[in-house]
């Protein structure tokens, strides 16, 4: 971020190794450092603190776990109306919702932290530091430690302002809508599928039960499935005596 850009006051927290001040930027950010248009869901936190400078941006996350259901398939995940978590960006990293710059004893780090909040959270993540020439890669203990004791504080005090994380969130869904709404569609169309090619099998098996358990279907199948000279044998009807179609005239 430039310095230009204009910070509020959010808050500080006494940590173990010092106090550490939040400030928030006033007008909606950008989701990487190197972009210029805003991403209305995104925000963004200037840190200071001992030996700890830099900015954290913070975004909704919908929290969306696979789940199991009979079939057991890749699409099969819970659904959220409105993200409920966050993706916390500290670090320089690919493919992620946003991005921060912070330094923490030295140590530029990268990548950044998932949080939930409807289950529970692991705090002990994976802190990696940058490196000139080769990537990046763990981070040494004091620089987690301290990291992880920071993120934490810094998500609590962001989860505070109530009105902020839900306007946040629902600026979230209403970029997602139209990508969402389309994959549900996709994946409502093939349950549908499933549905109907379960409900032809449940009413075959109905019938099936239906004729094993009833005593008359059960005999009556019998009956039917008899060869033919056994319950259709041709009969003789009498219904007097006899007497022949034509008589002769005598006398």
């Amino acid at each position: 971020m430039s310095e230009t850009e204009t910070f509020e006051y959010a808050g500080h927290v006494g940590l173990s190794f010092g106090t550490v001040y939040f400030e928030r930027l006033a007008e909606e950010p950008n989701g990487k450092p190197w972009t210029t248009f805003p991403d209305p869901w995104v925000t963004a936190y200037r840190v200071t603190g001992p030996r700890i400078r830099g900015t954290i941006r913070i975004a909704p996350k919908y929290d969306e776990p696979l789940v199991t259901w009979h079939t057991n398939g890749s699409n099969e995940t819970a659904w959220e109306f409105l993200p409920s978590g966050f993706y916390v960006g500290y670090g320089r990293a690919h493919y992620v919702d946003c991005e921060g710059d912070l330094e923490v004893w030295g140590s530029k780090l990268a990548e950044g932290v998932h949080v939930y909040t409807k289950r529970d959270m692991d705090w002990k993540f994976t802190v990696r530091r940058r490196e000139t020439g080769i990537g990046d890669y763990a981070a040494p203990k004091g620089t987690r430690d301290k990291t992880r004791e920071l993120i934490k504080a810094l998500v609590e005090l962001h989860q505070e302002d109530a009105a902020l994380v839900h306007a946040k969130a629902v600026a979230l869904a209403r970029e997602k809508r139209a990508k969402r709404t389309a994959d549900l569609a996709e994946e409502y169309r093939e349950v549908d599928r499933m549905l109907r090619e379960l409900q032809g099998r449940h009413a075959e098996l109905q019938m099936r039960r239906s004729l094993m358990e009833g005593q008359w279907s059960f005999e009556t199948a019998i009956d039917e499935a008899a060869p033919e000279t056994e319950h259709k044998v041709a009969g003789t009807w009498t219904l007097g005596e006899p007497r022949p179609a034509f008589i002769a005239p005598t006398g």
